[in-house]
């Protein structure tokens, strides 16, 4: 059995090439045998001619015959060669029974080699495709056993606990306030989050497709499901391969360019921000910082909004995997659209009660800041997620997760395409013996007054 898609394809290259050649060999059998059978039948065609001639004539005969001894004599003969008509007749009949069979069983190697060939010819692309997305594969597996993807989970952690991250944390704390750094924070994570729940949606909406096709759909539904669980392990594999590096070299950029401001002892390296906006953060801190409370508050509710939509959200795939016939009169989806309108109402309230009491002092301390400064600020918080997620990801893992998820698909459509071989050999059988009967039924009304008659068994 293949463990990877480009041995599957080449295995299934090389049993329809075989089956492509049995397939030539049983139309040539078919062939000949056709036109033996045809020879056959139109050498004893032209002799029950002949016997039908000579009947006539010797009846011509008798017809003018007066001597009753010659007539006896002719009566005879004529009796004989009805004899030997009749059975020539049933070897006709033998005969083009013969050739409906061998026309049968050429029409069926015809359709077996056209199927044969198509497949081989499928096939022989598919492993054209399949050779360099293998290589592509072999490329991600190999880039992962050597530095820097190797090591650069363990590097993320300790990069995380190491001087540079602890200076850069430092002079950010210098720069902008606690509150600030905060709010900054948490409306950095409900956007990525947000992000990553709708990422999370959409594969579950295809994870419900792959139940739904292995359930309903059988063999070839299971390598369907299979199918999507591989693609997504690849996926993740290659965009790890494509930018983890680069990701960990930005951030620690990013972490580095904080570190220099904290270490320059020469004050000629300028600060995030000036004395002067430090000093008007400092001055609107108490307003600032009151605000800043209620603000966390909105982005929790705003968070609610999220959460509500992707409750919504799993239970119209839960729905529609129950068969409901109407979505929109499901009162389990109407119970979830229900929540999302209610976290909406709850953060509209908190809302237009946040801009009547605290957002002028809010927005009046985040003014202070310039654009410059909140953009060292966002490439903080992304550098710090980046480094939280690279410390956490195993690369060696998500590599063994495609090949696990590669071997479970080709298992999967080896499986489909035995079945998938069967159903085509019994269409053809069946093909067969529906020509086989169609001709049957043709001849039977002439088959039977020489059956009965004897002409042939």
């Amino acid at each position: 059995m293949a463990d990877t898609l480009l041995q599957f394809r080449q295995q299934q290259l090389a049993i329809y090439q075989a089956e492509q050649k049995d397939a030539q060999k049983e139309l040539a059998n078919a062939q000949t045998a056709l036109q033996k059978a045809n020879a056959q039948l139109a050498a004893d065609q032209k002799a029950l001619d002949k016997a039908g001639s000579d009947i006539s004539a010797a009846r011509a005969r008798l017809a003018v015959t007066t001597v009753p001894a010659d007539a006896n004599a002719l009566i005879a003969q004529i009796t004989q060669m009805i004899i030997k008509q009749r059975g020539l007749q049933g070897t006709v009949l033998n005969d083009q029974e013969q050739v409906a069979q061998a026309q049968a069983a050429l029409d069926s190697a015809s359709t077996t080699l056209a199927r044969a060939s198509s497949l081989t010819s499928s096939v022989q692309a598919a492993v054209a495709v399949e050779q360099a997305d293998a290589a592509k594969r072999d490329t991600f597996r190999a880039a992962v056993t050597v530095p820097p993807l190797s090591t650069l989970k363990a590097d993320a952690a300790a990069f995380l606990t190491g001087a540079t991250v602890t200076h850069a944390s430092s002079r950010l704390g210098k720069n902008f306030p606690d509150k600030i750094v905060t709010i900054a924070g948490k409306r950095h994570d409900t956007r990525v989050n947000q992000v990553k729940g709708l990422m999370t949606d959409l594969s579950n909406s295809q994870d419900a497709l792959g139940t739904e096709q292995a359930t309903d759909g059988g063999l070839a539904g299971l390598s369907a499901q299979k199918q999507i669980a591989f693609r997504r392990a690849q996926d993740a594999l290659a965009s790890y391969v494509a930018t983890a590096a680069n990701r960990f070299t930005k951030a620690k950029a990013v972490t580095a360019a904080l570190e220099a401001i904290e270490l320059d002892a020469s004050g000629t390296v300028p600060d995030v921000l000036t004395d002067a906006e430090k000093a008007q953060l400092t001055a609107l801190s108490a307003a600032g910082t009151a605000a800043e409370g209620t603000a966390e508050a909105l982005d929790a509710d705003m968070n609610g909004i999220f959460t509500a939509d992707a409750a919504l959200q799993a239970q119209i795939l839960a729905s529609i995997s129950a068969n409901v016939d109407s979505l929109s009169s499901d009162p389990n989806i109407a119970a979830k659209q229900t929540a999302v309108d209610a976290a909406r109402t709850t953060f509209n309230n908190a809302l237009s009660a946040f801009v009547a009491a605290d957002k002028k002092d809010l927005d009046q301390w985040e003014a202070v800041i310039p654009d410059a400064a909140w953009q060292v600020l966002f490439d903080y918080e992304d550098a710090m997620a980046t480094l939280n997620e690279l410390a956490a990801t195993d690369p060696a893992a998500l590599s063994a997760a495609m090949d696990g998820a590669e071997s479970a698909y080709v298992t999967a459509l080896g499986a489909a395409a035995i079945a998938q071989r069967r159903l085509d050999r019994l269409a053809d059988a069946i093909a067969f013996r529906q020509e086989r009967l169609d001709a049957a039924q043709g001849a039977i009304s002439a088959r039977l007054l020489s059956a009965i008659r004897g002409d042939s068994y």
